[in-house]
């Protein structure tokens, strides 16, 4: 056999942090190995603090996958202690800015008349904060940590046989890691847009100046790329729309389903129609709210408490406060508090539990412009399951998706009329105890299925810079 090719990821999102991105890297990883692919993984050391840690997805990187860590510096707590040490106060306790659920996910900077009032050193470190976040984290908190990745990439190619690189984005800065290591080396990039850079509907806070100023970072970046992925068909036609002059190959290649990735966990809760409960497990921030499906329960609740008593809605992941506050002002207005369950952050395994146990797994997809294209890896995660899917999203891909596989129904993602009349309809008739999928058609978004492609990809490539004398 021929030694395997090696490529070197570049991932700012992977085990232990839970957030949903870090699957797809970690699958690649595992499963190109078949192919004669092994990887280095460049990714963040966790200080365990974050609260999206969780120590037990370890687990989850396979056997000889090499993984090089470095520390995400937090900036605004390093400006703010210089000062307090000026002034002779104690610094702040250690906080790690990898506490945001996901990588380039940043807070929007709250304008400046809205910061908290305070003493002299709150107001200074609010300010501290607005600036950083507007004028010097562009695209986002991880420049530091692309810096050392970088460092740490350059080492890695001088000593070692690298055939390809790829980044997968979020977060944006691992862009330049990509374009600087193909400047320096020749190596051929892949830039796998997990989420959009430009025009992503989770970064509408950003002010309408730094847009067009990373728009422009984006094009020239992308010059040196040789491969640009996406996840879905929209985005990839919304990339080529706003790149039409770039020279990179174009791929779609989708999130997946893994047919083992739940294992032996059956079913423990019986199908008795006492409780009818709905499971969201992930996140509500940002543009991934579901006020509609509260809507729609507290208006059947009010015309029929009988109707929706037995209802219940778990909420397993954190919530952004204001998010919450409006759920409260919702679920106080209509009564219906104690239907919803609002668990905070749990365990990978617990949300797995709660998803296979529950009766319908409750979809929320971010709104925005370019929804449409929008397939959030938990979509995947919930294929796996096999339960019906109540899905709150725009008319788009993860419509299609769902509605075309037979997993379930979706309605407009802010329409609590349209959920209103779905939520009826399924309240009516008995929770079904099995999914009639089409499972032929499901098969495209295998894992492995995908990885196949990938590993097809990252052959083609690899031989065409060879043949061009990239290196």
């Amino acid at each position: 056999m021929s030694e395997p090719r090696t490529l070197l990821v570049i991932a700012g999102e992977f085990p232990p942090l839970k957030t949903i991105g870090r699957i797809r890297t970690v699958k690649f990883v595992e499963q190109l190995r078949q192919y004669g692919w092994r990887s280095i993984v460049i990714t963040l050391e966790p200080s365990g603090t974050e609260g999206n840690y969780d120590p037990s997805l370890m687990a989850e990187i396979a056997d000889g996958v090499e993984v090089v860590r470095l520390r995400l510096r937090n900036r605004e707590v390093e400006i703010a202690d210089a000062v307090k040490r000026l002034l002779g106060r104690k610094p702040a306790a250690a906080v790690s800015p990898a506490a945001a659920p996901a990588a380039g996910v940043q807070p929007a900077p709250r304008p400046m008349s809205s910061q908290r009032s305070g003493g002299l050193m709150d107001q200074a470190h609010d300010f501290t904060r607005w600036v950083m976040r507007n004028f010097v984290d562009v695209p986002d908190n991880y420049r530091p940590w692309a810096d050392e990745a970088l460092k740490a990439a350059r080492r890695l190619c001088a000593e070692r046989r690298i055939d390809a690189i790829y980044t997968t984005l979020p977060p944006f800065s691992s862009m330049l890691v990509g374009h600087d290591l193909r400047r320096e080396t020749g190596l051929p990039w892949i830039a796998d847009y997990r989420d959009l850079w430009y025009g992503d509907v989770l970064r509408e806070w950003v002010p309408e100046w730094r847009k067009k100023l990373e728009l422009r970072m984006e094009r020239r970046l992308l010059k040196e790329a040789d491969v640009v992925v996406t996840v879905s068909e929209p985005k990839t036609a919304y990339m080529q729309r706003l790149h039409p002059t770039l020279k990179a190959r174009w791929e779609t290649l989708t999130n997946g389903y893994d047919t083992e990735l739940y294992g032996d966990r059956l079913r423990t809760r019986p199908f008795t129609q006492d409780t009818v409960e709905f499971v969201y497990t992930g996140r509500l921030f940002k543009n991934r709210r579901g006020y509609a499906f509260a809507e729609a329960l507290g208006r059947i609740h009010r015309a029929d408490p009988a109707a929706v008593s037995h209802v219940r809605v778990r909420i397993l992941g954190g919530v952004e406060p204001s998010i919450r506050q409006r759920y409260d002002q919702i679920l106080s207005e209509y009564g219906i508090a104690h239907l919803y369950d609002f668990a905070g952050d749990v365990s990978y395994a617990e949300a797995m539990n709660a998803q296979v146990n529950c009766d319908y797994l409750l979809l929320i997809v971010d709104t925005g412009e370019t929804s449409d294209g929008v397939i959030p890896g938990k979509l995947f995660e919930y294929v796996s399951v096999r339960r019906p899917i109540f899905a709150l999203c725009d008319p788009g891909a993860t419509q299609q998706i769902i509605e075309r596989a037979r997993l379930g129904r979706a309605v407009p993602a802010e329409s609590a009329e349209a959920c209103e009349a779905m939520l009826r309809e399924w309240l009516k008739k008995p929770v079904p105890e099995t999914v009639d999928s089409d499972d032929a058609y499901l098969a495209q978004f295998d894992r492995k299925a995908i990885t196949a492609r990938f590993a097809r990809l990252l052959d083609e490539v690899v031989d065409a810079s060879a043949k061009s004398g990239g290196r």
